[in-house]
Protein backbone atom coordinates (compact mmCIF):
# COMPACT_ATOMS: atom_id res chain seq x y z
CA UNK A 1 0.00 0.00 0.00
CA UNK A 2 1.31 3.47 -0.90
CA UNK A 3 2.33 5.82 1.89
CA UNK A 4 -0.10 8.68 2.56
CA UNK A 5 1.10 12.10 1.44
CA UNK A 6 -0.08 15.38 2.92
CA UNK A 7 2.30 18.07 1.77
CA UNK A 8 0.34 20.92 3.34
CA UNK A 9 0.58 20.02 7.05
CA UNK A 10 -2.15 22.54 8.03
CA UNK A 11 -2.52 20.72 11.33
CA UNK A 12 1.03 21.73 12.25
CA UNK A 13 0.39 25.47 11.85
CA UNK A 14 -0.38 27.11 15.18
CA UNK A 15 -3.50 29.20 15.66
CA UNK A 16 -1.64 31.93 17.51
CA UNK A 17 1.15 33.98 15.98
CA UNK A 18 4.09 35.30 17.96
CA UNK A 19 4.06 38.57 15.98
CA UNK A 20 1.70 40.39 18.34
CA UNK A 21 -0.69 40.22 21.27
CA UNK A 22 -3.80 39.54 19.19
CA UNK A 23 -2.27 38.07 16.06
CA UNK A 24 -3.40 34.75 14.65
CA UNK A 25 -2.73 32.63 11.59
CA UNK A 26 -5.31 32.39 8.83
CA UNK A 27 -5.34 29.97 5.89
CA UNK A 28 -7.34 31.46 3.04
CA UNK A 29 -9.75 29.05 1.40
CA UNK A 30 -11.77 31.46 -0.73
CA UNK A 31 -10.07 34.52 -2.17
CA UNK A 32 -11.66 37.93 -2.44
CA UNK A 33 -13.63 38.38 -5.71
CA UNK A 34 -13.96 34.64 -6.31
CA UNK A 35 -17.32 33.43 -7.68
CA UNK A 36 -16.61 30.05 -6.06
CA UNK A 37 -16.50 28.85 -2.44
CA UNK A 38 -13.53 26.66 -1.57
CA UNK A 39 -13.05 24.53 1.53
CA UNK A 40 -10.30 22.46 3.12
CA UNK A 41 -10.56 18.70 2.64
CA UNK A 42 -8.64 17.58 5.74
CA UNK A 43 -8.43 13.94 4.63
CA UNK A 44 -6.39 15.00 1.60
CA UNK A 45 -4.78 18.19 2.94
CA UNK A 46 -6.01 20.25 -0.01
CA UNK A 47 -8.41 23.07 -0.63
CA UNK A 48 -11.13 22.02 -3.08
CA UNK A 49 -14.10 23.67 -4.72
CA UNK A 50 -17.12 23.51 -2.44
CA UNK A 51 -19.80 25.62 -4.08
CA UNK A 52 -20.53 28.04 -6.91
CA UNK A 53 -22.13 31.35 -6.01
CA UNK A 54 -25.22 32.54 -7.90
CA UNK A 55 -24.58 34.56 -11.08
CA UNK A 56 -23.23 38.00 -10.35
CA UNK A 57 -22.26 37.16 -6.77
CA UNK A 58 -18.66 36.93 -5.56
CA UNK A 59 -16.79 36.79 -2.27
CA UNK A 60 -16.14 40.39 -1.23
CA UNK A 61 -13.48 39.37 1.34
CA UNK A 62 -10.79 36.76 1.82
CA UNK A 63 -12.25 33.90 3.83
CA UNK A 64 -10.74 30.86 5.47
CA UNK A 65 -9.95 29.20 8.75
CA UNK A 66 -7.73 29.47 11.80
CA UNK A 67 -5.48 26.37 11.76
CA UNK A 68 -5.25 24.04 14.76
CA UNK A 69 -8.75 24.94 15.94
CA UNK A 70 -11.97 22.96 16.21
CA UNK A 71 -15.46 24.33 16.80
CA UNK A 72 -18.90 23.04 17.77
CA UNK A 73 -19.74 22.43 14.10
CA UNK A 74 -16.69 20.15 13.72
CA UNK A 75 -14.82 22.59 11.48
CA UNK A 76 -11.89 24.88 12.19
CA UNK A 77 -12.75 28.40 13.32
CA UNK A 78 -13.86 30.66 10.43
CA UNK A 79 -11.97 33.88 9.71
CA UNK A 80 -12.82 36.71 7.35
CA UNK A 81 -9.79 38.82 6.42
CA UNK A 82 -10.33 42.37 5.23
CA UNK A 83 -7.85 43.09 2.42
CA UNK A 84 -7.63 45.65 -0.37
CA UNK A 85 -6.53 43.39 -3.21
CA UNK A 86 -7.19 39.88 -1.97
CA UNK A 87 -4.95 36.88 -1.43
CA UNK A 88 -5.16 33.37 -2.95
CA UNK A 89 -6.51 29.97 -1.93
CA UNK A 90 -4.06 28.19 0.34
CA UNK A 91 -2.29 31.39 1.40
CA UNK A 92 -1.08 31.44 5.00
CA UNK A 93 -1.39 34.92 6.50
CA UNK A 94 -0.55 36.35 9.89
CA UNK A 95 -3.45 38.67 10.70
CA UNK A 96 -4.55 41.10 13.41
CA UNK A 97 -7.70 39.87 15.12
CA UNK A 98 -10.20 42.75 15.33
CA UNK A 99 -13.14 40.90 16.86
CA UNK A 100 -15.80 38.39 15.95
CA UNK A 101 -19.37 38.11 14.77
CA UNK A 102 -21.13 35.59 16.98
CA UNK A 103 -23.88 33.65 15.28
CA UNK A 104 -25.60 30.31 15.11
CA UNK A 105 -26.08 28.32 11.92
CA UNK A 106 -28.91 25.80 12.09
CA UNK A 107 -28.84 26.09 15.88
CA UNK A 108 -25.08 25.42 16.22
CA UNK A 109 -22.48 28.02 17.22
CA UNK A 110 -20.71 29.32 14.13
CA UNK A 111 -18.58 32.31 15.12
CA UNK A 112 -16.74 34.29 12.45
CA UNK A 113 -13.45 35.93 13.37
CA UNK A 114 -12.85 39.27 11.66
CA UNK A 115 -9.23 40.22 10.96
CA UNK A 116 -7.00 42.52 8.93
CA UNK A 117 -3.55 41.99 7.47
CA UNK A 118 -0.46 43.03 9.38
CA UNK A 119 0.93 46.44 8.51
CA UNK A 120 3.30 46.38 5.57
CA UNK A 121 5.92 49.14 5.69
CA UNK A 122 5.80 51.31 2.57
CA UNK A 123 2.36 50.01 1.56
CA UNK A 124 -0.22 51.66 3.83
CA UNK A 125 -3.70 50.18 3.94
CA UNK A 126 -6.94 51.73 5.25
CA UNK A 127 -7.07 49.00 7.92
CA UNK A 128 -3.60 49.75 9.36
CA UNK A 129 -4.96 51.71 12.32
CA UNK A 130 -7.83 49.34 13.12
CA UNK A 131 -7.31 47.58 16.46
CA UNK A 132 -10.90 46.60 17.24
CA UNK A 133 -14.05 45.71 15.36
CA UNK A 134 -15.40 49.09 16.53
CA UNK A 135 -12.66 50.74 14.39
CA UNK A 136 -14.06 49.17 11.21
CA UNK A 137 -16.27 51.72 9.42
CA UNK A 138 -19.91 51.00 10.27
CA UNK A 139 -21.03 50.65 6.60
CA UNK A 140 -18.28 48.06 6.01
CA UNK A 141 -19.19 46.08 9.13
CA UNK A 142 -22.86 46.14 8.08
CA UNK A 143 -21.85 44.89 4.61
CA UNK A 144 -19.82 42.05 6.17
CA UNK A 145 -22.76 40.94 8.34
CA UNK A 146 -25.18 41.13 5.41
CA UNK A 147 -22.90 39.03 3.23
CA UNK A 148 -22.29 36.36 5.87
CA UNK A 149 -26.00 36.02 6.64
CA UNK A 150 -27.13 36.32 3.01
CA UNK A 151 -24.68 33.77 1.64
CA UNK A 152 -25.52 31.23 4.33
CA UNK A 153 -29.26 31.70 3.87
CA UNK A 154 -28.89 31.16 0.11
CA UNK A 155 -27.45 27.76 1.02
CA UNK A 156 -30.62 27.00 2.98
CA UNK A 157 -29.17 27.59 6.46
CA UNK A 158 -30.94 29.24 9.38
CA UNK A 159 -28.70 32.04 10.63
CA UNK A 160 -29.13 33.99 13.85
CA UNK A 161 -26.79 36.88 14.59
CA UNK A 162 -26.08 36.95 18.32
CA UNK A 163 -23.55 39.74 18.83
CA UNK A 164 -20.24 41.25 17.88
CA UNK A 165 -17.31 41.02 20.29
CA UNK A 166 -14.02 42.87 20.65
CA UNK A 167 -10.56 41.49 19.94
CA UNK A 168 -9.97 40.31 23.53
CA UNK A 169 -13.22 38.32 23.54
CA UNK A 170 -12.49 37.00 20.04
CA UNK A 171 -9.04 35.85 21.20
CA UNK A 172 -10.76 33.90 23.99
CA UNK A 173 -12.86 32.16 21.30
CA UNK A 174 -9.68 31.31 19.37
CA UNK A 175 -8.04 29.87 22.50
CA UNK A 176 -11.18 27.81 23.27
CA UNK A 177 -11.24 26.39 19.72
CA UNK A 178 -7.48 25.71 19.89
CA UNK A 179 -7.96 23.79 23.16
CA UNK A 180 -10.75 21.73 21.55
CA UNK A 181 -8.36 20.87 18.70
CA UNK A 182 -5.54 19.84 21.07
CA UNK A 183 -7.97 17.70 23.08
CA UNK A 184 -9.28 16.02 19.94
CA UNK A 185 -12.88 17.22 20.35
CA UNK A 186 -15.12 16.68 17.34
CA UNK A 187 -18.22 18.80 16.80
Amino acid sequence: MAKSINATRYEEITALSKRGKRCIHAVIETAKNSPHKYALKPKYGIIAIHDVLPDGMHWPYDYGFVPSTNCADGDPLDVLVITQQGLFSGCLATVRLLGAIRETKNGIENDRMIAALMKSEGAPQPSDDWRELSDVPKPLLKEIKQFLVGYSRLQGNRIKLKSTVNSKQAMALVRKAEKRFRNGAKG
